[in-house]
């Protein structure tokens, strides 16, 4: 699986296109052990059995090394699934996985908010990130071809279960 990281130093950037196209001096750090701390049991874990070709739609999950967001689908004629995610901190991690020219994400200013439009072919396009120990992460504006993406195509955690709603809010255990 190709990754590509983006040092600290740039982790305030704007992405288009996975191209570096504006950079601002990060401020926050990770605290290693805020970061690993568990979030609902919605989240936690890799989903059961994702991999190119899976079921269509977003996967969403939490593991010691941050949040991951992955799309794929069954078939490969291009589908488009878009959408926000929005800390309650500062991101101050970001990695983006198996992206094309196409794809589009950004990172608010305020580095608050995950903008994200990626164009899918059957395989697996997504991204890592981490936050300044949020206590909450709001996902919305799920779409798929641009209409909205149904609960039953957001998979959660290793159980893949589903939100009950779009939008739908995460908490870190108490």
């Amino acid at each position: 699986m190709r990754r590509r990281t983006l040092i600290p130093a740039v982790l305030g950037a704007t992405l288009i296109g996975a191209t570096l196209i504006s950079a601002s001096p990060a401020s926050a750090t990770t605290s290693g052990t805020c970061e690993k701390a568990a979030w609902i049991g919605e989240v936690q874990g890799r989903p059961t059995g994702l991999g190119p070709g899976s079921r269509s739609g977003d996967y969403f999950w939490h593991d010691s090394y941050g949040f991951h967001l992955r799309v794929t689908q069954k078939h490969s004629k291009a589908q488009s699934y878009s959408g926000t995610i929005t800390s309650n901190t500062p991101i101050v991690g970001f990695q983006w996985v198996k992206l094309e020219k196409q794809d589009k994400i950004a990172l608010s200013a305020d580095k608050l908010t995950i903008t994200f439009a990626l164009v899918n072919h059957g395989l697996i396009d997504g991204f890592d990130f981490k936050t300044s120990c949020a206590d909450s992460l709001t996902v919305s504006d799920l779409k798929i071809n641009g209409n909205a993406q149904p609960t039953g195509k957001v998979y959660l955690g290793k159980h893949r279960q589903h939100p009950a709603s779009i939008p739908f809010t995460v908490h870190r255990k108490a």
